[in-house]
């Protein structure tokens, strides 16, 4: 018998995701970049200066696909590249003023967005929501590193002995 509570949970995380990915895309159409680069770009800003190996492991991220997109960004003139002084063979990267000013932009209309959203919940359900998201984030990814359960969907199409 399944676990209707769980079912309603997973429901919800699915809602979640699509009404996400509808945010992302009209958040960063607007500013002129992707989902993937405006992820980037404010990973950068918390970090003030980070190798791409840093930010790869930060985004979880191929490192070189993360390359692809810091190349991007510093050909559209967000990011700066410098050589790290002490290991020549690694490459530093900023936010260029541009950058800057960029994740400027995007953080200022998201913390908009975002608190017209939290607006619409009482100050009690929006403290433990504020709280709730980041530690579910964390636990999803523990739970998947720590490799103990396979993705929820891994094999679902075979036929069962």
């Amino acid at each position: 018998m399944p676990d209707i509570s769980l079912r309603v949970f997973r429901s919800g995380l699915r809602a979640l995701e699509r009404q996400v990915e509808l945010a992302l895309a009209e958040q960063t159409d607007c500013c002129g970049v992707t989902p993937a680069q405006c992820h980037l770009l404010l990973a950068v800003e918390e970090q003030g200066e980070a190798s791409v190996g840093e930010l790869a492991a930060e985004l979880e991220l191929d490192a070189s696909t993360l390359s692809r997109a810091v190349d991007g960004l510093v050909r559209a003139g967000f990011l700066s590249r410098r050589e790290d002084p002490g290991n020549r063979r690694r490459q530093l990267v900023r936010l260029s003023p541009d950058g800057k000013e960029k994740a400027d932009y995007i953080n200022a209309r998201c913390d908009e967005y975002y608190a017209g959203i939290l607006a619409r919940l009482s100050a009690r359900e929006a403290g433990i929501l504020q709280k709730a998201v980041p530690l579910f984030a964390n636990a999803m990814r523990d739970f998947r590193l720590a490799g103990d359960g396979a993705a929820c969907c891994r094999g679902a199409g075979r036929a069962s002995k």
